[in-house]
């Protein structure tokens, strides 16, 4: 893990452990399921389980999620025209891979920017989907519990998942205008 960079670590690590926090938090009888253990078999599982809902999460999100949210935002932010392949995000629009090869074909130097930036737009979505994940999960299994805690969450999860989509549509509308500009 020492080699991974911080859009790795973004995309698959830190989405899990929010997800994971938010579920200790906000259902305190999770602890109570873990079980006592060494402390260093205890990291290693957490460890472990923040990885793998990290993961899970950011692969759920690129694959489900992720193609239909671009394709609104393409919609919105690009004035793509509306069709009804605009709903069918499994098939990438012509607009969509044109912006793909021509992204691709840029200098390393200058796609690094729209990676990290891509990292983080996806670390905000995942994020959300890491909290609402860890709600609707926690309500599940182990009921609604009293209080105003579940309303912090949702807030949260409704303003990152917010924050995913304003960085989305600038990023969006920052690879289109270098497009514009090289053409």
């Amino acid at each position: 893990m020492k080699d991974w960079e911080i859009e790795k670590l973004l995309r698959y690590a830190l989405s899990g452990g929010i997800g994971l926090a938010v579920l200790l938090l906000r259902y305190p009888a999770v602890r109570g399921t873990i079980g006592g253990m060494e402390a260093g078999k205890e990291a290693t599982l957490v460890l472990g389980l923040v990885l793998l809902i990290g993961t899970l999460v950011y692969n759920l999100h690129r694959a489900l999620v992720y193609p239909a949210l671009i394709r609104l935002l393409g919609w919105f932010a690009l004035r793509w025209k509306f069709s009804w392949r605009l709903l069918n995000a499994w098939k990438p629009l012509d607009a969509e891979l044109e912006i793909d090869r021509w992204r691709w074909g840029c200098p390393d130097d200058k796609r690094r920017r729209w990676d990290e930036w891509g990292a983080q737009v996806h670390f905000l979505y995942c994020s959300a989907w890491g909290i609402l994940a860890a709600l609707l999960l926690g309500n599940l299994v182990w009921g609604t519990p009293d209080g105003r805690v579940p309303y912090i969450f949702w807030i949260l999860f409704a303003v990152i998942l917010f924050a995913g989509c304003v960085n989305n549509y600038r990023l969006l509308y920052s690879i289109l205008a270098d497009m514009d500009r090289q053409s």
